[in-house]
This record gives structure tokens, C-alpha cells and sequence, in this order.
């Protein structure tokens, strides 16, 4: 998978406002088929920045 189609977007809201400013965490929404590396790769990759610790979590569909 190439790296700029790992990371769809960042996410922004109020609670990944207040996590960035106390704890300099960032949210992403990124491929569903992407692993752990290729998240990593494509973020220190595009911002630059050296990743010490990366979690991820799978949402489940929301059926409307």
C-alpha cells in the first residue's frame, strides 16, 4: 500500500483539541487495511516527527 493512501485525515474536535494540548497526541482516521508500521511509516513520513508510540482502533460501522 503507498504511504499517502495510509492517512485518510486528521480528526478534529473538541476532545482531540484537549488531548493535543495536554498530552501532544494526534488522531487520525487512516485505511482500514493499513497496519500498525505502515501508520507509523506515513506519519514520520509526512509530519516529519519521530513516533514513540502509536495505538489503533478499529470502529465498528455505524448502520443508519
Amino acid at each position: 500500500m503507498k504511504l499517502s493512501e495510509v492517512l485518510i485525515k486528521p480528526v478534529l474536535s473538541e476532545k482531540v483539541n484537549r488531548l493535543t494540548e495536554k498530552y501532544n497526541r494526534y488522531t487520525f482516521i487512516v485505511n482500514r487495511k493499513a497496519n500498525k508500521l505502515e501508520i507509523k511509516k506515513a506519519v514520520e513520513e509526512f509530519y516529519g516527527i519521530k513516533e514513540e508510540d502509536g495505538n489503533t482502533l478499529t470502529m465498528p460501522s455505524n448502520v443508519k
